[in-house]
């Protein structure tokens, strides 16, 4: 009887969901909440407020009555300043009409262009280490997930490995860059040959930039779709979650050729109908405004960054490169002869400290750990007071 039950239970659910996993990085922030006295450096969530006239518009747009319904697309008005800042930024030359949709976050924007252009049996090629929903919203589609791996310390992204991985069932190959976790910032060279590529065979870029500003050491950044030819055939996922400290906010924004934002557009309205109209006025004004405090914060960030580096270096066992971009740091940990999670489950239970382990981010991750620096220098230089103490036990 209880076989029976189980097995009806499990006729309930889906193909798709069964084809997917609780994110790894979901689970282990589960099992921070559940353990006192923790330092956490596991969630890509910045410290920060949200920048004070961000709140204000958001505030007075309430006041306004945006409470409503609205453009399924996104106000037009925001539209028509991310096409100016797509075009001043980051060279790209968008419709605000007919090329960029505003979603819940870069998560609906990214669910909404898999959901567009990717049909059962197509291949994604995914360049690893990575984000682990990108593999989630590949199946979720029903497309092929091809791993494409990179090598420490730098993780350039590798043309040559790329071009193997290339099959007529290619539809698409996804690159977030700035990278999550590595810090990798994949420059114009590199992205020259990859739209080369794209050219040969016909396949998509999905580029996901949502760390575009968060870059140090005044390393030059290109936005793969400002290259020649690339508009039409690269997909732009942004967001002001990670710019702006607007995580909960739950605003982003997707650009694509005309045919592919139709597909978005509608995929999205089934999603979410449309992104709440007194954020999308918050998020007007941070475009218009916040420059000083995103500068701000990534001053504060590449600090951060400089002070937990050398930290990690002078402790055995540790073994770090400076980033070049996000609120990451990816140091490797293979001396310590376990598993990354074994690493990370035991500086949990020992120093309490929470980190993700780099085998959550593809298998080109494993012998790392991903270390979020968005939280204060003293949390950050008390987490690496612990991790040494633990090390010494050993």
């Amino acid at each position: 009887m209880i076989t029976r039950m189980v097995y009806t239970l499990v006729k309930q659910l889906s193909a798709r969901v069964s084809s997917t996993q609780t994110s790894p990085i979901r689970k282990l922030i589960d099992m921070v909440n559940r353990t006192p006295n923790v330092i956490g450096l596991h969630a890509g969530d910045p410290d920060f407020d949200t920048p004070v006239c961000v709140i204000e518009a958001a505030k007075k747009a309430l006041d306004e009555g945006y409470t409503h319904y609205t453009h399924t697309a996104g106000l037009p008005e925001l539209r028509e300043a991310l096409a100016e800042k797509l075009l001043k930024e980051n060279n790209i030359a968008a419709d605000s009409e007919t090329e960029i949709t505003v979603t819940v976050g870069g998560f609906a924007a990214l669910y909404s262009a898999f959901q567009t252009v990717i049909n059962p049996g197509d291949e994604v090629i995914i360049a690893e280490p990575s984000w682990p929903s990108y593999k989630g919203f590949t199946k979720l589609s029903g497309g092929i997930v091809v791993p494409l791996q990179l090598e420490p310390p730098d993780y350039p992204l590798d043309v040559h490995s790329l071009t193997e991985k290339i099959t007529e069932r290619t539809k698409m190959v996804v690159i977030n860059n700035p990278n999550n976790p590595t810090g990798a910032v994949y420059g114009p060279e590199q992205l020259r040959e990859l739209a080369s590529l794209a050219e040969k065979h016909g396949f998509l870029v999905l580029a996901d930039e949502v760390y575009e500003k968060i870059i140090f050491d005044n390393t030059p950044y290109c936005s793969v779709a400002s290259l020649s030819d690339m508009k039409e055939k690269t997909i732009t996922v942004n967001s002001f979650s990670k710019t702006y400290a607007m995580t909960g906010w739950r605003v982003g924004y997707v650009v694509a050729n005309k045919q592919i934002t139709s597909g978005i557009r509608r995929i999205h309205s089934y999603v979410a109908s449309c992104v709440s109209p007194a954020f999308q006025k918050a998020a007007l004004a941070a475009i218009k405004a916040c420059d000083d405090s995103v500068q701000q914060m990534v001053r504060e960030y590449e600090e951060r960054r400089n002070i937990v580096v050398e930290a990690l270096n002078d402790i055995p066992l540790f073994q770090c490169i400076k980033p070049k971009g996000t609120i990451y740091l990816f140091p490797d940990v293979q001396a310590f002869g376990l598993p990354s999670a074994g690493v990370a489950e035991q500086i949990l239970e020992k120093a309490k400290v929470a980190t993700i382990p780099g085998s959550a981010f593809g298998s080109s991750g494993e012998g790392h750990l991903r270390m979020a620096i968005a939280t204060s220098k003293e949390n950050l230089l008390e987490a690496v007071k612990r991790i040494a103490g633990f090390v010494k036990t050993l």
